[in-house]
């Protein structure tokens, strides 16, 4: 199943592993749309992946985005 495509505000991680390397460019789209909407396993092309998450990771997710 494909979700869409990345665009200005939308962007696709494989991971939450990648949420550090990628805080530049969230800032950059913050910074030019004003919002920006993340999604966490799903591929550049679209495709969803999945991914588990525990409570602890959820919470390293808005702290380090905060």
């Amino acid at each position: 199943m494909k979700i869409g495509e990345e665009n200005g505000i939308i962007e696709f991680k494989k991971t939450t592993g990648e949420l550090k390397d990628s805080m530049d460019d969230i800032s950059a789209l913050l910074n030019k749309y004003c919002k920006d909407t993340i999604y966490f396993g799903v591929m550049d092309d679209g495709s969803v992946k999945g991914q588990q998450i525990s409570d602890s990771t959820k919470k390293d997710v808005s702290r380090i985005i905060s």
